[in-house]
Order: C-alpha cells, then sequence, then structure tokens
C-alpha cells in the first residue's frame, strides 16, 4: 500500500500541475479577445472621424452654396439699382444688398472655421492611421506569441500526461477509480497529506481516529469534511 501511496502522491502532484497549466491555456483565449477588442475600438475610433469629417466637409459645402446664392442675389439686385426709378426702390434694393452682404461676411467667417476643422480632423485622421496600422502589427505579433504560450502549455501537459499514464499503470484501478472520481469533483485537488492533525485539503481538524487509521498505511482514508482521500506521510 505505500507504493501505491507514494505513486498516487506522486500523481497528484502531477494532476496539480496539469490543472494549473489547463487553466493558464484556457485563459489565453480571453487575452487574444481583449487584444481584438481593443484594436476594433481604435477602427472605431477612426470610422467615427472619418464620419466627422464627412460632415464637416459636407456642411462646408452647404455654406458655400449658400454664399454662392446670396451672391447671385446681390449682383441681381445691383443690376436692379440702375433701373430704379425712385428713391425709395433705391433705398430698398441698397437694404437688401447690405443684409445679404452681411449674411456673406457671417458665411465666410463660418466656412473659414469650417475649413480649419477640416483640415485638424484631417490630420487626426493621418495620425490615427499611423496609430492602427502599427496597433495592427502588435495586434498579430501578440496573437502569435498567446497562440506560443498555448502551444508550449500543451505540449508541457502531453509531457506530464505521459509521466501520469506511467505511474497510474502500477495503481489498483479501484483505488484510481475513486481518485479520479475525486479529482474531477474537487476541481484538481483528491489525494492530501494529513498535516498535523488537519486535512491537507480542507485543514479542519481530523478526529483522532481518522488519523490513526492513516498512519496504519493499509488503506486510504477519506476525510468527512472535504471528501479528499488522505495519506500519512511519515
Amino acid at each position: 500500500m505505500q507504493e501505491q501511496i507514494n505513486s498516487l502522491a506522486k500523481i497528484q502532484e502531477i494532476d496539480s500541475g496539469i490543472y494549473k497549466l489547463r487553466e493558464q491555456a484556457q485563459a489565453k483565449p480571453a487575452e487574444k479577445l481583449v487584444l481584438e477588442e481593443n484594436f476594433a475600438q481604435s477602427k472605431q475610433g477612426l470610422k467615427a472621424k472619418e464620419e466627422t469629417l464627412k460632415s464637416l466637409q459636407l456642411k462646408r459645402k452647404e455654406r458655400e452654396i449658400d454664399l454662392e446664392t446670396k451672391e447671385k442675389e446681390i449682383k441681381k439686385y445691383q443690376a436692379q439699382l440702375m433701373q430704379v426709378k425712385t428713391n425709395k426702390e433705391y433705398l430698398s434694393l441698397q437694404k437688401e444688398i447690405e443684409g445679404l452682404k452681411a449674411d456673406n461676411a457671417v458665411l465666410e467667417d463660418e466656412i473659414l472655421e469650417l475649413m480649419d476643422k477640416i483640415d485638424q480632423v484631417k490630420a487626426e485622421i493621418e495620425q490615427e492611421r499611423d496609430n492602427l496600422t502599427s496597433e495592427e502589427k502588435r495586434l498579430k505579433e501578440d496573437t502569435a506569441k498567446i497562440d506560443q504560450e498555448v502551444k508550449a502549455i500543451q505540449e508541457q501537459i502531453s509531457g506530464l500526461e505521459n509521466q501520469r499514464n506511467q505511474l497510474s499503470a502500477d495503481i489498483d484501478k479501484t483505488l484510481f477509480t475513486r481518485y479520479e472520481r475525486v479529482l474531477k469533483a474537487k476541481g484538481g485537488l483528491a489525494f492530501v497529506p494529513i498535516i498535523g492533525e488537519s486535512c491537507g485539503g480542507c485543514h479542519r481538524v481530523l478526529p483522532p481516529q481518522v488519523i490513526s487509521e492513516a498512519q496504519m498505511k493499509d488503506k486510504i482514508i477519506t476525510c468527512e469534511f472535504c471528501a479528499c482521500l488522505l495519506y500519512w506521510m511519515g
């Protein structure tokens, strides 16, 4: 039985390593997802700036059309000035022309302001595109690195599983089935030593009878608190 205990203790050590490595491997897709989501957000940010640019350019075009329309109206009224017959008509046309010129002054200021904003957004877009190119390169490098890490973890797991298979071949099948059932139920911890007077799994103080039975080393004892299999290290 002592040989069985020793082998099972080694297998538990191996299984603890396997479970830990599997957790690491399972976390890797989430790491890739975070990188991909960050890149997607950067792309969305660039798209938003491009939409802003289109909106500014459209607004500038609208203001330029308004300006052109009012310039035509000014020319039309100026032509009419040469044909009016009364002072009242002349003053009325002059007032219309002055109003249109005032409107145009406002439009010209708006157009200049829009041109400045357009230039600024264009520069920001150019910078964003450069940043996105660099970020995409980093994304490919980082995801490739994560893939390599997963591959390395899988290789470690395979190596440990080979060791496990060799050791398990000499263990009583009923005992090993019992161990594996607890291992699965407890998430990787099934065979633990008694430390002092406590279970090495749940750390609860064990009844003296349980400790005495474990010390005899003729059978595997179960912890009544956490269901782990117990062994005496002495």
